[in-house]
């Protein structure tokens, strides 16, 4: 039998090291007891003969004061002094205690109901106020990228024509070129003679914007195109100006052309033409340019024109000096037109990139209203082969692309041309094509 004999032993091997644990309380450190003596602690388990130590000198609970008494033989215990009110105090007092081991439901579902209510009551105030501007940027976002999408489905929409020449050596995943062609004609269907035809390329690698005119009267070849009807080409096509390719083929034509006789891959375009680029100047306010007095007297020609086709008031917007002005539409069109001051075409060009420079600046320090001023005016005017989502795309490039250094180029350069004419009479600039190819490279794809 387990547990303590008769002589109060304790049966240790059958307790299962129940009574392992012997002393009372651990012997503390040494330094506590001067003289090296540990005091004796009480051996006795728990248990011994159903009584502890501090228990023996007490009396049992019916020879304490206050305690029940028994009257006589067979008599019922009389109750305590206090009578009945006592009895209900008592009476009370046990109805109301509660063992610390019985399960209160009632209690317990209060307390889960006031944790819930506690742990959503407060909230760190520096994250509640990231939260909330992490939502109204997300909101911000969305409605601009709602806006944008907008814009881009506003721009008009041609599909992509057949293309003959595809087989640029000069191309690479880190530029992105877009043709930009200009025409003094009222309709992109008239297909005239384009006046204005640069190459915007997007370099993500060196960080610039590279602006390159490719001059009108150059002769160049139109690939695989029969220019006089005979059946015959002269070579792999027919010789022309730049500018006609145009009206000949299209934007296709146009692209094939640049892309054969430079080298160089074109894929997308936007037209414009130049009554809608007066809309796109007077959206952000007009730009400030350096007006000699000699170009503001010549500005009057294309503007006299410019007022007749708009219906505006004869000498409208006229200069009557040169200097540091603002020029609104109306004057910025001009001055990009104007050919006959200076070194003729090659001078245009020059206003022309400078012109399309000054709006790039301008709309960038312009702020977000600017920007959607200018991106819903210039949306309206515009006409491209690429689709919404392309142009949606290109938009995101665009934008972060708006800190990039621009760099201005003309096709041909100065070393790299020479005055000529054609058989019949036409006025001409001859290319030195290799080293027109080799400026190119240099300022387009050089890393």
């Amino acid at each position: 039998m387990s547990g303590f004999d008769g002589n109060n032993n304790n049966d240790n091997e059958n307790l299962g090291g129940v009574y392992d644990f012997g002393d009372y309380y651990d012997e503390g450190y040494e330094q506590d007891y001067p003289n090296g003596q540990y005091p004796q602690q009480p051996q006795q388990p728990y248990g011994q003969q159903g009584q502890y130590p501090q228990y023996q000198n007490e009396q049992p609970y019916e020879q304490q004061q206050g305690g029940y008494s028994r009257g006589p033989s067979g008599s019922r215990p009389q109750r305590p002094s206090g009578g009945k009110k006592s009895s209900k105090k008592n009476k009370k007092s046990k109805s109301s205690y509660r063992s610390p081991y019985e399960y209160d439901e009632k209690a317990a579902r209060k307390q889960k109901k006031s944790k819930k209510a506690y742990s959503g009551k407060k909230s760190h105030p520096i994250r509640t106020a990231i939260k909330v501007i992490l939502i109204i940027v997300i909101i911000l976002f969305l409605i601009a990228n709602l806006i944008l999408w907008h814009y881009c489905g506003l721009v008009e929409n041609v599909e992509r024509g057949e293309r003959t020449v595809t087989d640029a050596s000069m191309h690479s995943p880190h530029v992105r070129n877009i043709l930009i062609i200009g025409s003094d004609t009222r309709s992109a269907d008239e297909h005239g003679r384009t006046d204005s035809m640069i190459l915007l390329s997007i370099n993500s690698k060196t960080k610039e914007i590279v602006m390159t005119s490719f001059m009108r009267d150059m002769y160049v070849m139109l690939p695989n195109y029969d220019l006089d009807g005979d059946g015959e080409y002269f070579g792999y096509g027919d010789q022309s100006k730049m500018n006609a390719a145009y009206v000949y083929g299209g934007a296709e034509l146009l692209m094939d052309t640049i892309e054969y006789n430079f080298d160089i891959e074109v894929d997308d375009y936007v037209y414009i033409d130049f009554y809608s680029f007066v809309d796109i100047v007077d959206a952000i306010g007009g730009i400030t340019v350096d007006i000699t007095d000699e170009e503001a007297e010549g500005m009057k020609a294309p503007m006299a024109e410019q007022n007749k086709i708009m219906n505006k008031e004869k000498g409208s917007d006229y200069l009557t000096h040169g200097g540091k002005l603002k020029l609104n539409g109306n004057q910025a069109l001009a001055y990009a037109r104007l050919r006959y001051v200076g070194n003729a075409d090659f001078e245009r060009t020059s206003r022309q990139r400078e012109v399309i420079s000054k709006i790039i600046k301008k709309v960038k320090s312009g702020g977000p209203m600017m920007m959607l001023d200018f991106a819903g005016t210039a949306a309206e005017s515009l006409r491209s082969n690429m689709s919404q989502w392309e142009l949606f795309t290109l938009s995101y490039k665009v934008l972060f692309s708006m800190n990039y250094k621009i760099v201005s180029v003309r096709i041909p350069a100065d070393d790299a041309y020479y005055y000529d004419t054609t058989y019949d009479g036409q006025s001409i600039l001859g290319v030195d094509f290799d080293k027109s190819k080799a400026l190119l490279e240099k300022k387009i794809y050089d890393e």
